[in-house]
């Protein structure tokens, strides 16, 4: 009897050890298993803030038609300056009315990264802005309508870096 009491002992050891060496590995499977879970949730999070992050700086925003009545007839035309701020896939204005005839500049202030303005049927197109610094284009648009404009560096366009550009008829007001 004593044998048996010896081999079951024995046995019971070896088992106790097999399952102690399960349980780093099944320890180490739920930590993985953890981090994968967590991981996932912070991402989410992020890539949720950054979609309302950039949705909150693409709100219709809309500049006002810029017009200076010039006092004289001998003076020169107005000039409307528009500031536009170009930043990480969003133009704030991302509407823009004018009035057709009139000279327009836009000035483009690069909140962010490398951006620039284009819009192709009217050959208008800044050059390319680094982050932090400004550029302009003047023009004069001369029929009425609708036309995009982009940020023509890199898949800027395709992330949502576009805006209107409304041209409207001139009326001369007596």
């Amino acid at each position: 009897m004593e044998e048996n009491t010896k081999e079951d002992t024995t046995e019971n050891i070896q088992e106790a050890n097999q399952s102690n060496k399960m349980n780093p590995m099944l320890l180490v499977g739920i930590i993985v298993a953890v981090l994968i879970i967590g991981a996932v949730v912070v991402l989410g999070m992020g890539a949720s803030n950054t979609a309302d992050s950039v949705a909150e700086k693409t709100e219709n925003t809309v500049a006002p038609i810029a017009t200076t009545q010039s006092e004289t007839m001998d003076e020169a035309a107005p000039e409307n300056v528009i500031e536009v701020e170009g930043g990480s896939f969003y133009f704030k204005p991302n509407e823009i009315r004018v009035k057709a005839g009139e000279t327009v500049t836009i000035k483009l202030n690069s909140a962010d990264m490398m951006h620039d303005f284009v819009i192709d049927e009217l050959d208008v197109r800044t050059e390319i802005v680094q982050g932090g610094s400004s550029g302009s284009v003047t023009f004069t648009p001369t029929e009425p309508g609708e036309y995009e404009f982009y940020c023509s560096v890199s898949n800027h366009r395709a992330q949502g870096m576009v805006g209107t550009l409304i041209v409207e008829e001139y009326t001369l007001v007596e």
